[in-house]
């Protein structure tokens, strides 16, 4: 297949790549708690980029729920945001776990992902659960999450520091994503790229 023409390493996106990620499931949980519509609260904490800093891992999971807390109910728990917030993670398809299993025996494997301390333990819960395994990043050969870099695609430092860390040959690696601008960020250095705008196609991508 071209598309996997002279590759050895393959980087990998979560949300909505691997696992079913839903907007709006996350916006009718916080409606439940919130005093005001979740859209809402993205426009007001965006102004204090609350949501980017905790994918920096700039402030920690407890000052995101109290930054959230200021637009919920009074007397919100924090088992009850950080449900509202792991709502978005909808679906873990299986065949896709098995399909890293079986790139692994013939790429690298890696995973770059904005993410944040939250889900990572609830996709690391459901994975056990699911799956048996230990935890996400055990299905890759290296797992890059934003909140442990301290920077989140699409700014370059992200790609440049994978690409350094592991060593990789950007025309021999390729970057699967859900989001343009993430994928333009990549290809402007070099990488190979595939922009997945259906989550249901990635099998496709790899058979044959």
């Amino acid at each position: 297949m071209s598309l996997l023409e002279n590759i050895d390493t393959i980087i990998f996106d979560i949300g909505n790549v691997l696992i079913d990620i839903d907007y709006e499931v996350m916006v009718a949980e916080f409606a439940k708690i919130a005093r005001v519509d979740f859209h809402q609260i993205v426009t007001y904490t965006h102004q204090d980029r609350v949501f980017d800093q905790y994918e920096k891992g700039q402030i920690s999971s407890a000052q995101f729920r109290d930054t959230l807390r200021k637009h919920l109910k009074p007397g919100v728990t924090d088992q009850e945001i950080d449900a509202a917030w792991n709502s978005i993670l909808i679906h873990y398809p299986a065949e896709k776990f098995e399909l890293l299993k079986k790139l692994r025996d013939q790429y690298q494997v890696l995973a770059l992902s904005n993410i944040n301390e939250l889900h990572v333990a609830a996709i690391d819960m459901q994975v056990k659960h699911q799956f048996g395994a230990a935890d996400m990043s055990s299905y890759f050969d290296h797992a890059f999450y934003s909140h442990e870099m301290g920077a989140r695609k699409p700014e370059q430092e992200i790609y440049q520091r994978v690409l350094e860390e592991k060593s990789l040959d950007p025309s021999r690696t390729l970057f699967i994503d859900d989001k343009l601008e993430n994928i333009n960020a990549a290809a402007a250095l070099g990488i190979k790229v595939h922009h997945l705008t259906d989550r249901n196609a990635l099998l496709d991508l790899f058979a044959g």
